[in-house]
């Protein structure tokens, strides 16, 4: 059984019996962008999006569109810049809106086995200076916590800025690390 939006088997598995992913081929995601874009024409979404999708999925998109995505929500931290995508997503009105700007923390830690960027020495309040970071570099960042003191630093970062110096260092860090490992959750590499 499929899920009409997505392609992707509902079953227990996204895997079929040999293992690999199991998705029907006959939904492309043009298809799925102009029925997207139809909601938009019956007055039931204001505004339509993509998740996940890099720099050539995008491009592709909007070679399709009628209705531009107004956002591409995607990981994006100092060890994952992306500084290609999040440039040509913002070069083409596109906001970007980060799922995981700190790294994903403890819970990518903990599922994944992932690093965490939060513990770089280079970061002195880890997670004030990461969020600061991707405000910075104009991109919408949605962290995730559930402790409310960390949900209260978390909003701490409106009264200071980086300095370019700092923006540089932070720069220098990247590693091209995705901290969301599907194929440790799924069994199978998503991004493969």
């Amino acid at each position: 059984m499929y899920n009409a939006l997505t392609g992707v088997g509902t079953t227990a598995s996204a895997l079929d019996e040999d293992g690999v992913l199991d998705i029907d081929t006959t939904l492309s995601l043009e298809t799925i962008w102009h029925a997207m874009e139809d909601l938009v024409s019956m007055g039931l979404a204001r505004s339509i999006g993509i998740s996940n999708y890099d720099l050539f999925l995008t491009k592709d998109c909007l070679a399709y569109s009628k209705i531009k995505p107004a956002v591409n929500q995607i990981e994006t931290h100092p060890y994952f810049q992306r500084d290609s995508l999040v440039k040509f997503c913002q070069k083409h009105g596109i906001c970007v809106t980060v799922h995981t700007p700190l790294g994903g923390a403890a819970a990518n830690t903990e599922w994944f086995g992932s690093l965490s960027c939060l513990d770089d020495p280079v970061l002195k309040t880890a997670a004030q200076i990461t969020l600061r970071w991707g405000i910075q570099r104009n991109t919408v960042v949605i962290p995730k916590s559930s402790k409310l003191d960390r949900l209260k630093e978390n909003f701490q970062v409106l009264d200071f800025e980086l300095t370019e110096e700092d923006m540089e260092q932070i720069k220098s860090m990247d590693r091209k690390y995705r901290t969301h490992q599907t194929a440790k959750f799924w069994g199978i590499d998503v991004y493969g």
